[in-house]
């Protein structure tokens, strides 16, 4: 998704250019390894679905025909990853990698291990004679204009046979669409044929929001209440009755604190800040330790009225925790919150992740140093001993944190997104009084920013879908 947001002219490409340029999205990689496969006479096949169900964007991947059969069925729960074998479809884990460390996370706070399915189609050449290309006589999402496409949605994922509530007798389409969420919309994931105020979808992925709807003139038209499929095959609806009550909620978040970012955050665990007066380093005094997950952002006060020139912030020793070493930024502050500006030295960053990143105000670029130096530290020159009173530190991420002094907005879904209200972030949090109970909800920021994710609220989480 993000090579053809960047460059979407390039897309879609020849195989000539795709060969020659090594480059495309999981698309083009998968036909590409399709290709050698068949070519070597192994037979491969290419399977799909429209949309992830917790996150942006269809996915592919190659399944060789042959494969032993799929014993244990993925049941999109959030769990951590312990071995190859939680791995049944191609990148559905955020990171493949298991750190104890990333338990440390603030209690208000869960971890999305995982990406969730919905369903999980097969492309094939050969037409298939159920297809909604074949049968129907209006418009219908592009996913489902392709002839070859064949449901195997039970061969990967536990899936429910269920019986879909519509709100009318009478249907202005002749089709119905279960929808997942993306980052905007909602996406066609599969369809049926409603018969009076229900709608028979089969084969559907659990632990996933849905919402009913028609297709028209390429927009999605609700057509019943959006609902969660337990595990169990219980549908837990979102509808008006259920939301008359009203509570308080606090939110931390606009999208659910991902594996990978937590990963990032873990990098940081065991760096030593320490500060002193002399070029050399040789009179470091250590004044703190990162030994917990900082969660976006953390900070230490120095404790003391004595003035230092430099700051070191080393990272010799951190553990690997697949990706190396990164930071967003560290901001310096003297005196009544003045925040102080020093030169900076030391380990080389990498690419466009270079040092100077560290200082620059923005949260999202991020420093990665050169790992093949003998020395890994930064060091901050403050032109003067300077008193020191507080220092701040971001680990990489993706920056979806409620931040203190941006703009936000609640929306709850009631046929509809509407809105709860405006809201300032103090102290990287946002209070809601009066709201409904049992909805779904999403924060959107109008300062920066763009990503959010749906999410209830329960026993005072945040839960994503």
């Amino acid at each position: 998704m993000l090579f053809t947001r960047k460059y979407p002219g390039l897309l879609p490409t020849t195989f000539e250019n795709l060969a020659k340029a090594q480059i495309g999205t999981c698309l083009e990689a998968n036909i590409y390894k399709i290709a050698a496969l068949r070519a070597n006479g192994i037979p491969a096949a290419l399977n799909t679905f429209p949309n992830w169900g917790n996150a942006n964007s269809p996915h592919f991947w190659t399944e060789i025909i042959g494969d032993e059969h799929i014993e244990k069925l993925y049941d999109n729960t959030q769990r951590p990853y312990i071995s190859d074998s939680d791995i049944l479809v191609d990148n559905i884990f955020w990171k493949n990698t298991y750190s104890p460390t990333v338990k440390d996370t603030l209690p208000h706070v869960s971890i999305q291990y995982c990406r969730t399915i919905p369903k999980v189609y097969r492309i094939n050449y050969e037409i298939q004679q159920n297809c909604l290309a074949l049968k129907a006589k209006e418009e219908i999402p592009d996913f489902f204009r392709n002839p070859g496409i064949e449901d195997i949605t039970d061969k990967y994922i536990v899936c429910k046979d269920i019986e879909v509530p519509l709100w009318d007798n009478k249907h202005k389409k002749e089709y119905v669409y279960l929808c997942c969420y993306d980052d905007n919309n909602w996406i066609p994931v599969c369809w049926s044929i409603p018969r009076k105020k229900q709608a028979l979808f089969t084969k559907v992925g659990v632990n996933v929001l849905y919402l009913p709807a028609y297709y028209e003139n390429g927009a999605i038209i609700p057509a019943g209440n959006a609902f969660i499929l337990k595990e169990n095959g219980e549908l837990k609806c979102f509808s008006e009755e259920a939301d008359k009550k009203e509570i308080s909620a606090t939110f931390y978040s606009k999208t659910p604190y991902r594996l990978h970012t937590a990963l990032q955050a873990a990098g940081t665990v065991g760096t030593r800040f320490s500060v002193c007066n002399k070029k050399d380093l040789s009179d470091s005094l250590n004044v703190y330790t990162i030994e917990k997950l900082p969660f976006y952002e953390d900070s230490f006060k120095i404790p003391t009225n004595k003035k230092y020139r430099y700051l070191i912030c080393d990272f010799q020793n951190t553990p690997a925790f697949q990706d190396a070493y990164s930071i967003a930024e560290i901001k310096i502050f003297g005196k009544n919150r003045q925040q102080l500006e020093g030169k900076l030295t030391g380990t080389k960053g990498i690419s466009d992740n270079k040092l100077e990143n560290v200082m620059d105000g923005d949260r999202v670029s991020f420093y990665q140093p050169d790992k093949s130096e003998k020395r890994q530290y930064i060091v901050f020159d403050l032109g003067q001993p300077r008193e020191i009173e507080k220092v701040e530190f971001y680990p990489r991420s993706d920056d979806n944190r409620i931040v203190t002094g941006e703009l936000y907005e609640l929306f709850y879904w009631d046929k509809k997104w509407i809105s709860l209200g405006r809201q300032y972030g103090k102290e990287n949090r946002l209070a809601f009084y009066n709201i409904p109970q049992n909805a779904l909800f999403r924060i959107h920021n109008h300062t920066r920013g763009k990503e959010h994710r749906p999410f209830t609220y329960e026993e005072g989480k945040q839960v994503w879908w």
